[in-house]
């Protein structure tokens, strides 16, 4: 939570909290984080897993800031008993607010099932699969009726595990004092693994409710990354805390005068959301009025994580298509050739089925849609808070009284007189009847939200369907390779047809001349030699070679064609592969 101090600007922030509280504890609670070392001290709290809470006060002349404050002090420093009763939230956002987040218990290993087709689940009735085609005998093994309806009822059904089965369920509200959204987030943690599932990325899934106030005060509530989950080692929270927190440290660097010393080798990520006066003026476009809005867009834009999927380090969904199977279909004087990326994976498409990889394209395809729905609703919520803003600004400015122009008659001043009581009269009507909610962003930060909109279209989804288009692409090619590898089995088969029935017809003429030198007619028999014999055996098999030859290229069935490949070449390459695998 922060917000910024401007209606004490005359007044010591120390006096400020002391007047607030009698027993001084937030004197002592909150230090000037333009101070060295109060600076450092800040930021290793920032980093404790310990941590729960974190508020920070700024304006243009100091920074301020207090870690874990507790309930009473909370309330102490709104001066009211709670702070979305403070800024009148409904009591179904609160409601959400405070809903506990869903535990989810560590996966436990169990004995895996027989694989076989003749096998059954052990929660059906052996006598089950004889009773299917009887409808009414088959209503018996059904669940109780009572525990039907009450799994269908919304009766334990929480907001929690709505955001956690909806990854990109988002709500943006208004009130007359605030504007509050609520959003997913997925963080990868490089150093440790998360698995959701086959159906949903990797990742570290957070809810988060960012509220914005008219008084300047932000408000931040993040979902806790390890619910019900007492004694948590430091080293296992400690990563996930570094990435979570990364954004907000970033932010809150950028508050402190101190970040100058180090901003030279972080300019990247260095955030600026409040006005140094005494920094020249490249410090002068942000004004004090601006810091809480652009503190709302800086919180809301983490685009780290951003990066790091259109980078391809964190979401390696491109990196993974490419080392499933990268495929080029290359055609060469009528020759087909299948070329692999991986050497070492090169001829194996038509070597062995892949149909496996038909199901690890479905289920990356599948990540895929929950990333780009999740980046759908940031898309939804910024277009509601543009819409939102456009009407504010509408209203703001009909509000306002027309102008008189220079040199105007006094018929003209009569005029406009009575068009400005009308214009007053309307407004104040419409005000009484109706009015605005939602809290009015500076131009700074609406201008950022609006690059904001653009950016994600033209990296982050534009990425992602680039993903998707490309896994769509090897599914397809998938299925051409079967299909080829099919046609490569018919085609061989039918040419060993075709080369049998050739044999046949090769020794069919040489068999006849036989069949007629073994007769047993007057003026054939014994009256011929051994080289008559050997000499008509020669004629007639080269007659019928030539024969068979000259019927093969007029019936384009003669061997070495389009995917043949004789054994010579088969038998050449299989001893290639072997020596190149013993020497690896």
């Amino acid at each position: 939570m922060s917000y910024t101090t401007d209606s004490r600007e005359s007044t010591a922030p120390q006096n400020y909290y002391a007047s607030l509280d009698d027993e001084g504890s937030l004197v002592e609670r909150f230090k000037n984080v333009d101070d060295k070392t109060q600076f450092y001290a800040a930021m290793r709290r920032l980093g404790d897993p310990l941590t729960q809470n974190f508020v920070l006060d700024f304006g243009n002349e100091e920074a301020w800031c207090a870690s874990d404050l507790g309930t009473k002090e909370l309330k102490v420093l709104l001066s009211k008993p709670a702070i979305t009763k403070h800024y009148g939230v409904s009591e179904r956002l609160q409601g959400m607010m405070c809903t506990e987040p869903v535990h989810h218990p560590e996966p436990k290993t169990t004995t895996p099932l027989p694989t076989k087709r003749t096998s059954q689940s052990p929660s059906v009735a052996p006598s089950f699969q004889h009773e299917v085609d009887d409808p009414e005998n088959a209503l018996k093994h059904l669940t109780d009726p009572d525990r039907s309806r009450e799994s269908a009822s919304f009766k334990n059904l929480t907001f929690a595990q709505v955001t956690d089965q909806i990854w990109h369920f988002s709500s943006v509200d208004h009130g007359p004092r605030y504007t509050c959204i609520g959003y997913n987030t997925l963080f990868v943690i490089p150093t440790l693994s998360q698995p959701n599932g086959k159906d949903l990325p990797d990742g570290k899934r957070l809810w988060t409710w960012l509220v914005q106030c008219d008084d300047g005060t932000i408000i931040s509530i993040q979902e806790n990354p390890f619910p019900r989950r007492k004694g948590l080692p430091i080293d296992e929270a400690k990563p996930v805390l570094d990435i979570v927190r990364r954004n907000i440290r970033f932010i809150f660097a950028g508050v402190s005068r101190q970040h100058f010393a180090m901003s030279e080798s972080e300019s990247l990520i260095t955030i600026r959301v409040r006005h140094f006066s005494d920094l020249g003026p490249d410090q002068a476009n942000i004004k004090q009025e601006d810091g809480p809005s652009l503190l709302f867009y800086y919180i809301f834009d983490d685009w780290v994580s951003s990066y790091g999927l259109i980078a391809k380090r964190e979401h390696k969904y491109g990196v993974a298509l490419e080392n499933l199977v990268s495929i080029v279909l290359v055609a060469s004087f009528g020759n087909v050739f299948l070329i692999m990326a991986n050497s070492a994976q090169r001829g194996q498409m038509l070597e062995r089925p892949v149909v496996d990889l038909v199901n690890e394209l479905h289920w990356l395809g599948r990540r895929l849609a929950v990333l780009k729905r999740l980046y759908q609703s940031y898309e939804l919520i910024m277009r509601r808070l543009l819409q939102r803003q456009r009407m504010l600004r509408d209203e703001a400015r009909s509000a306002q009284p027309a102008p008189i122009s220079y040199g105007a008659t006094f018929g003209d001043m009569e005029f406009v007189d009575m068009r400005q009581s009308s214009l007053v009269r309307d407004s104040s009507f419409h005000n009484t009847t109706e009015k605005s909610v939602g809290v009015q962003l500076s131009s700074t930060a609406v201008a950022r939200f609006e690059r904001l909109v653009d950016r994600i279209n033209l990296y982050c989804l534009s990425e992602i369907e680039n993903c998707l288009n490309e896994k769509e692409s090897l599914t397809f090619l998938n299925f051409n390779l079967i299909a080829l590898k099919d046609s490569q089995a018919v085609e061989k088969l039918t040419r060993i047809t075709i080369l049998l029935a050739k044999a046949t017809i090769l020794f069919l003429p040489v068999s006849l001349m036989s069949a007629y030198f073994s007769t047993e007619l007057i003026g054939v028999k014994n009256g011929y030699t051994k080289t008559d014999y050997w000499v008509s055996f020669a004629v007639i098999f080269v007659a019928s070679v030539l024969l068979l030859t000259v019927f093969g290229y007029a019936s384009d069935t003669v061997e070495g064609k389009t995917i043949y490949r004789s054994m010579v070449r088969t038998f050449f390459r299989n001893s290639l592969q072997k020596m190149s695998r013993r020497r690896e």
